[in-house]
């Protein structure tokens, strides 16, 4: 039986228009707290009970469609497919697992300081998510950028007990030491804090702590996870790790060796990024990182 799925796109001008029309605007006239980005959106949807009145809901960022390279409709008619999951979501960077254990591992390397700041965070915030003992996360939990929608009880578990306290403390404790952490800005493709970084994890590490939890993701074969690669040298560690990630994906065992080779492939990774991308145009903005 066809599902209501409500997948919002937010607007923050009078002149800006739907990137994909099968979305629903989201209009953001004050647009508060711009630095927490779709944290704030999806905290205020849930404070208003938007979840409520659909049976899927998701809040997706105007670039979906230049990252994910997947239209709205598709995306939609794979919910569709997914009747009896209570998320489903779509990974615009798969080729991320092929040197990365998991988000933390990424983000460690991209954002250095993020699992403490993180930690931190959940510690002063109540939530009881120890970040050390996140898993692997694979091509079944690997997510970036928000591209999820999630069950009315997806939202009660996920938005209600991990993001709004976090929202909660954050906006009654601005000069916490933790709270001052996480504001901290990093190295990014546009300026930000190490906060939306934080919330973006915390997606995957939830549903890898939640095996219970009936997820569908968005999934892709070895020729489509290459294609997702945005330069050579991506394309060069894909072919050089994938054989290995995938025979330890497929036994669900992680050699501590392996995954010190993903650690050091991760740096590589990261540095060859910040060193192409400062004097070049990164392909999801068309602007340069921004170094220091």
């Amino acid at each position: 039986m066809s599902k209501t799925v409500a997948i919002f796109e937010p607007i923050y001008s009078q002149d800006q228009t739907l990137t994909c029309a099968e979305f629903l605007p989201l209009v953001r006239a004050d647009n508060a707290r711009p630095e927490w980005r779709e944290f704030k959106i999806l905290t205020d949807m849930y404070r208003n009970g938007e979840h409520l009145r659909h049976d899927y809901t998701g809040l997706f960022s105007p670039k979906f469609t230049l990252k994910s390279k997947v239209s709205g409709s598709a995306f939609l008619d794979f919910v569709q497919r997914h009747d009896g999951a209570e998320v489903c979501f779509i990974n615009p960077f798969p080729q991320l697992a092929y040197w990365s254990f998991n988000v933390w591992m990424q983000g460690e390397q991209a954002h250095p300081g993020l699992s403490r700041a993180a930690q931190a965070l959940l510690d002063a915030s109540g939530v009881d998510i120890t970040i050390a003992d996140t898993p692997r996360h694979g091509p079944s939990t690997l997510a970036y950028c928000n591209f999820w929608v999630g069950s009315r009880r997806f939202w009660d578990e996920y938005v209600g007990k991990t993001l709004l306290p976090i929202a909660d403390f954050l906006e009654a404790n601005p000069s916490h030491e933790a709270a001052i952490g996480v504001m901290t800005d990093t190295l990014h493709t546009d300026p930000a804090p190490f906060l939306p970084f934080i919330i973006e994890r915390l997606f995957s590490t939830y549903i890898s702590l939640h095996p219970e939890l009936s997820v569908a993701a968005y999934a892709f074969d070895a020729k489509a996870v290459r294609e997702y690669c945005i330069n050579d040298f991506e394309r060069l560690l894909f072919d050089r790790m994938q054989t290995k990630i995938e025979q330890a994906d497929s036994s669900g065992i992680f050699e501590p060796a392996l995954i010190e080779q993903m650690d050091t492939v991760c740096a590589l990774w990261q540095r060859h990024f910040f060193d192409f991308y400062a004097t070049r145009p990164h392909p999801h903005t068309g602007q340069p990182v921004l170094i220091g």
